[in-house]
């Protein structure tokens, strides 16, 4: 099957995934998260801090 893509959107360059949250936990990521930070790079930035903080290594 061709996918095909309108033509403002660009393939990406990583597979991308959707989540649900509830409203007062993306209300809590946007406070955190630094201006212009995507949600991406805020989840991954605290997946490494707490890997971190567990001990864990990659």
């Amino acid at each position: 099957m061709e996918t095909k893509f309108p033509e403002r959107a660009r393939p990406h360059k990583y597979k991308r995934s959707t989540i649900g949250l509830r409203i007062s936990t993306k209300e809590m990521i946007d406070r955190c998260r630094a201006p212009g930070q995507c949600y991406d790079g805020f989840i991954q930035q605290m997946v490494e801090y707490w890997e971190k903080s567990k001990g864990y290594s990659h």
